[in-house]
């Protein structure tokens, strides 16, 4: 397993465990409790958080709670973190750099930096997800796993549905899947060449795609749309699954 997909598979797990829900509330009750509050809501504001749109994380084993938020830009996000009683850290991350802001007694911000590893050079990027959502029209990013069948069909049920709704299909190879193993089942499988460039960037990631496969992520508009769609479905519930995110607003 190289050092890339080991960060990919503990991002994944990060986020299997925790609940995906978009909660200010749970945002508002770790920082009201943190020492520093008005610095750290400060730092919060100049990196644009969007705490309406936090996801709270399940508690780690000590029972200290994190929350992955969006901000502004696709690619950036925010991770607030406890470190123990009244203790929260923040992290800027994107998918090359991690700033880590905590304080100290006086709450003076201490921040530091440490680089991602690298992508694969065919991974899809945050700013190749920018520029394709950008681009305009309406489409789909599927994410699949040769090591997961039902996530392979997607992509056949996928085609047909996007077709009549007249939506691009953008297709993903989750970034822990086996790559050699990947160009054989998508040659056998008929998925196009495309199919076997991995996620790269943490966008995707941070909304939960790498939880699970097959996972769908709808765009329209220059925006991602609605939430992340989890798991196998026929052609009437993805017709529905898609005409229902392509309805809803931004997901932050």
């Amino acid at each position: 397993m190289t050092i890339v997909s080991s960060v990919w598979n503990a991002v994944a797990l990060w986020l299997l465990t925790g609940a995906a829900q978009p909660a200010a509330a749970g945002a508002d009750a770790v920082l009201a409790h943190a020492r520093c509050e008005a610095a750290l809501r400060s730092q919060l504001v100049e990196w644009h958080a969007r705490l309406d749109a936090a996801l709270v994380d399940a508690p780690g084993p000590t029972a200290s709670r994190s929350l992955r938020v969006p901000t502004d830009a696709l690619g950036l996000w925010v991770r607030i973190s406890e470190r123990g009683p009244g203790e929260v850290a923040l992290e800027r991350i994107t998918a090359v750099r991690t700033e880590r802001v905590s304080y100290d007694a006086g709450c003076v911000p201490e921040p530091s930096a440490v680089a991602m590893p690298a992508p694969p050079p065919d991974a899809v990027s945050d700013a190749d997800l920018i520029t394709r959502v950008a681009r305009g029209g309406r489409g789909v990013v599927l994410l699949w796993s040769p090591h997961m069948p039902l996530s392979v069909d997607q992509h056949a049920v996928l085609a047909r549905v996007a077709r009549d709704l007249g939506l691009a299909v953008v297709p993903l190879l989750d970034p822990s899947a086996d790559a050699g193993y990947a160009e054989r089942v998508a040659r056998e499988r008929g998925l196009p060449p495309e199919a076997t460039r991995p996620l790269g960037g943490i966008e995707l990631a941070f909304r939960g795609m790498t939880t699970h496969t097959p996972s769908l992520q709808v765009f329209a508009d220059g925006a991602l749309r609605g939430p992340v769609l989890f798991g196998y479905r026929s052609d009437a519930a993805l017709r529905d699954a898609l005409a229902g995110a392509l309805a809803a607003g931004r997901p932050h």
